[in-house]
């Protein structure tokens, strides 16, 4: 049996998938507009992602700058 983290974690990721695959039958959706949408968001993320990062490599660089 999976631990209680990560059974949660499980159950959200199969609800989610519930969700976008009853949209997808009851609105009639394109499975390919869903993918499309999907792989944006998955973009999206990746930019908040790589931004992040570079604040958090930036603001490093500050702080070390000042200590010298």
């Amino acid at each position: 049996m999976a631990k209680k983290r990560y059974r949660s974690f499980i159950t959200s990721v199969l609800a989610c998938a519930a969700f976008v695959a009853a949209a997808i039958w009851s609105w009639d959706l394109p499975v390919a507009s869903v993918v499309g949408y999907g792989v944006l968001l998955l973009v999206l993320l990746l930019v908040i992602v790589v931004a992040a990062l570079a604040t958090a490599a930036i603001l490093t660089w500050l702080r070390d700058r000042k200590k010298k």
